[in-house]
Order: structure tokens, then C-alpha cells, then sequence
């Protein structure tokens, strides 16, 4: 395949900065898959084809193999997702007006990931067959062709199951204890972030994973789970930005985005800039909230906390959810509203001790409280308005891919480039090996960094008493650790501490409302 001038332009246009803090004239509202009605889902599997027949999963699916070990491992995690996904996002509201990008929350699905009502032909289909092509689901049948062209694979870390991954528990205990960016980051990316790559297997255990949409529902759910850590705890978490960039140099304020050059800032704040969506569990600034800001300097102390309410849910049978797709609410909104009622002192203070008033080990405040948003140092591109008619999008023909960073140059009215590009030939299948199910494989046997072998559960943890114990999350796999050039000692810390919760919730005698799962 070979990415044209006209293609290359607008995908430029679209991936610019517009101009710094400056507000949203609407808003869309990620919702929760399970939520879309089958009108709704059905605009976001057309799109999704239209967008792979075009050649845009491709084009995707490259750049986040070219940036992969820049934006991995240090805090461009964050900022760099959450500007990638809402670039997919903007390509596809240019084919439909009405896309928007559903999350995946697949905390509430822990347990027995496979029976979800996610992974099946209703939505995003079930395991890859004896081939490892998966044959159900929004992309049956699709040929994706990066690195070159291949069916959707993929390849259950349990055979023909998902093992266990991250409770929601953990994860909002996670929230809990991070009180700067630096924190949170490996917190999630190295549990829930990683499990469902794992878990996934097939293409999403390699560099091209974007062309899974799996990618996108899930890295929607981790963007999601950053701003309501952002909003815990307002005048310290929201503008936190601390840590190192992959090259160990401070991040800041300014430090350019990798592919896009916006500053990190831009990425920070939901509803001004491009970052032009909320999630359907609030936690966005309104017009009003940013009308607030504005008269007041644009301080971070008028940003108001969250107050947590429940609607109506479906009953608890023996402590647990018997269906857990049903649920109208977020599974970390669920704990975040009830924990603290179920668990003695000494165990909230330890792992939930934003909820108990304490403070985690080494509180460091981030941001800027009471400090104006500056402006970001970037020229504003003006965005035109979308065709939004399916089949404008130039269809890449044969050849070769083009990054748009190569380009030196804009782009004329007619949508097409002057100047030149250079660029590398895609891989063929004889030169690189698309799917290896010996390396992708996310067995127990490949997780030699570790010196325990995986047990689900804990021997003590079944003596408990309790009918649906909280089981162990299936360990990093020592191939996805490689290609990612994670450090091995900080994967085995967050690891042991992963298992250290699971044995304090079982030995307090905690129900997950979560652990039993949806029975498949």
C-alpha cells in the first residue's frame, strides 16, 4: 500500500492542534458498548469496515508501531492515548457525523472475561479458530492489511477461556493510593492495561495492535479511568503531569506529544481543545464549570469533586452480581460508592486511604493549583469542515506508508501535498512474521519472569468461607514484558502487590459483587 499526498494531508488536518484551551462547540458522549442501543452499534461497526476498507486501521496500526517504544513504559502513556484515540475517533466522524468511540469497561468482567457479552458475535466477536482468524463479530471477515494482509487474530491467554485479569477493586485502589501522575501510570499500565492485550492475544499482543478494535474500547477505558483518577482528588491529581518522558527527560507542560507535537497540556482537559467528548460517567467540565474557570483566572479549585450516586441496580445474589453485562453503571463507580462500607479500618487505610482521609506514602502534590492554564506553544491549524460523507476519505492504493511527520510542507484547498515524502516499504510476509502463535502464545509457560507458577486462586483464600473469592490476575507474559522493554523488577513489584491485595480482600472476608462473573 502507498499513502498518497491527499491522504496524508488529511490525516495531518485532522491530527493537528487547533488553537490552545480554546472551548468545544459540542460535545460527544462515550458510552459504555454494552450501553449502545443496536442502532448505535451498528454506525460504529459500519464505520469501523469503512474505516478498514479505506485503509485507516492500517494507517493507524502503523503509527503506533512506528512510536511503540517512545510512548510505552514512561508518561507519554497517558497523553499520547488519549490523543491517538480521539484522532481514530475525529477520521471517523468525518465518515458519520454521529461516531462516537464507546469504552469497554471491563473491570466488571474480571472474573470470566470470555462470557462476556462483549466478547461475542453480538459485538466484538469470540476467539480466533484453529487458524487463529476470528470468524464472528463487527469484524468478521475483514482483510487488514498492515503489516500486510491477514485476517483478525487472536488467541485467548486461557485456551479457550480468558484467565482472570484486574478487579475493580484493585483498580480503584490503585486511584486511591497515586497521588501524582508518576504513580498512577504503572499502576494501570502495568495491570489492567497489559492483561487485556494478554488476554487478547493474536494481533493485539503485537506492536499493531490498534487493528483489534478491542484496542480502541479498551485504551477508551483506560482514558476514561485517567479523568475520573483526575477528578478524585482535583487539586492534586488534575494537573498532575510529573515523571519522565522515554528518553528520562522530565514531562511537562510543554513537552511535545510524539507524532502530533502538541504539548502534553492540550491532552489534559476534557472539553476545550480537541479533546471534544465525556464519558457517560460524568466527570467533564460543562460550559458552565468552564465559564466558572474563566472569570476566575482559569484556577484548578473551581473544578467541583464528583459526588458519587447509584441508580437503580439489579440484585445481589450470595454477595454477587449474577449478570454482570446489565449493570448501568461503570464497575469502579460501583466500589468507589461502597467500598468503604464492607472493609474494616485497617484495610481501607492501607489500600483505599483516599477514603479514610489518609494519604498514601510519599504524597506529592502535581499541577498548578491556583496558577492560569498557559497558553500551548504551538501555531493553531484551522480545521475544515468534514465532508462527512462515507467514501471521501482517499482510499490508499498499493505500495508504500508515509508517516505525516516526514512532510515539510501544508496542504492546498484541493486536499492535496506539495512537497515530498519519504517513507520505508511495508513488510511482506516473507519478511516479517505476522503471527507466531509460539511467540504471541500468552500461556502460563511463558511467563518465566516470574518464579511462582499461576494459581487462580490462593489454597488459604478457598478456606475463607467464601463462595466466589476474589482469584489471582494472570501475570505479565514474558513476551509482552520484551517487546515492550519493560523493567522486569518494577513488573514483579506491581505484580506481588496485585497478589498482596487479592489475600487482604479474601482474608477480610470482602465479596466482590464481581467475582462471579457473567456464567457463560
Amino acid at each position: 500500500m502507498k499513502i498518497t499526498s491527499a491522504f496524508i494531508a488529511l490525516a495531518a488536518i485532522i491530527g493537528a492542534g487547533v488553537n490552545a484551551q480554546s472551548n468545544c462547540q459540542s460535545m460527544s458522549v462515550r458510552k459504555e458498548v454494552r450501553s449502545l442501543s443496536p442502532d448505535e452499534w451498528n454506525r460504529v461497526s459500519s464505520v469501523v469496515r469503512t474505516m478498514n476498507n479505506a485503509g485507516w486501521l492500517g494507517w493507524f496500526a502503523h503509527i503506533h508501531n512506528q512510536y511503540f517504544n517512545v510512548i510505552h513504559g514512561n508518561e507519554f502513556f497517558f497523553p499520547w492515548h488519549r490523543r491517538f484515540i480521539r484522532d481514530f475517533e475525529s477520521v471517523a466522524q468525518q465518515i458519520d457525523r454521529n461516531f462516537v468511540l464507546p469504552y469497554w469497561d471491563e473491570l466488571r468482567d474480571f472474573a470470566n472475561p470470555a462470557a462476556s457479552e462483549v466478547m461475542s458475535a453480538k459485538f466484538l466477536g469470540t476467539n480466533g479458530q484453529g487458524d487463529g482468524c476470528v470468524r464472528d463479530g463487527n469484524q468478521a471477515g475483514l482483510t487488514l492489511n498492515y503489516p500486510s494482509n491477514h485476517c483478525l487474530r487472536r488467541q485467548y491467554n486461557g485456551g479457550n477461556r480468558i484467565n482472570a485479569w484486574y478487579s475493580p477493586e484493585f483498580i480503584q485502589s490503585v486511584l486511591s493510593r497515586a497521588t501524582r501522575m508518576s504513580q498512577l501510570r504503572p499502576g494501570i499500565e502495568f495491570s489492567l492495561h497489559g492483561a487485556i492485550h494478554i488476554a487478547m492475544g493474536g494481533d493485539m499482543v503485537q506492536n499493531y495492535s490498534p487493528n483489534d478494535f478491542v484496542f480502541w474500547i479498551h485504551h477508551a477505558n483506560i482514558d476514561r479511568i485517567w479523568n475520573v483518577w483526575q477528578f478524585m482528588n482535583v487539586n492534586q491529581n488534575f494537573w498532575s503531569l510529573d515523571g519522565v518522558d522515554n528518553n528520562g527527560r522530565p514531562m511537562g507542560y510543554g513537552t511535545p506529544i510524539p507524532h502530533y507535537n502538541d504539548p502534553a497540556i492540550n491532552t489534559m482537559r476534557l472539553g476545550v481543545n480537541n479533546m471534544c467528548y465525556t464519558y457517560d460517567n460524568g466527570n467533564s467540565i460543562t460550559n458552565r464549570k468552564r465559564s466558572l474557570l474563566e472569570r476566575r483566572g482559569g484556577t484548578k479549585k473551581c473544578i467541583p469533586r464528583p459526588q458519587v450516586s447509584l441508580p437503580p441496580l439489579p440484585p445481589l445474589v450470595e454477595g454477587v452480581f449474577n449478570n454482570v453485562d446489565a449493570l448501568p453503571v461503570p464497575a469502579d463507580t460501583y466500589v468507589q460508592a461502597t467500598i468503604s462500607q464492607k472493609l474494616p479500618p485497617v484495610v481501607l487505610d492501607k489500600w483505599f486511604p483516599s477514603f479514610t482521609g489518609g494519604a498514601a506514602p510519599n504524597v506529592t502534590t502535581g499541577g498548578a493549583p491556583n496558577v492560569a492554564i498557559p497558553k500551548a506553544p504551538f501555531v493553531p491549524v484551522a480545521i475544515p469542515d468534514a465532508p462527512y460523507i462515507p467514501g471521501t476519505i482517499p482510499n490508499p492504493p498499493d505500495g508504500e506508508y508515509y508517516s505525516s511527520k516526514s512532510s515539510s510542507s501544508g496542504s492546498s484547498s484541493n486536499g492535496s501535498s506539495s512537497g515530498s515524502y519519504t517513507g520505508s516499504p511495508l513488510p511482506s510476509d516473507s519478511s516479517s512474521s505476522l503471527y507466531s502463535s509460539s511467540v504471541a502464545s500468552s500461556s502460563a509457560a511463558h511467563s518465566a519472569v516470574y518464579s511462582e507458577e499461576y494459581h487462580a486462586f490462593n489454597p488459604v483464600d478457598e478456606a475463607k468461607g467464601l463462595k466466589y473469592p476474589m482469584p489471582n490476575p494472570f501475570p505479565m507474559t514474558e513476551h509482552f514484558i520484551r517487546m515492550h522493554n519493560y523493567p522486569v523488577s518494577e513488573i514483579h513489584k506491581q505484580y506481588l502487590i496485585a497478589r498482596e491485595f487479592v489475600v487482604d480482600m479474601n482474608a477480610a472476608g470482602y465479596q466482590s459483587p464481581f467475582a462471579k462473573g457473567t456464567t457463560a
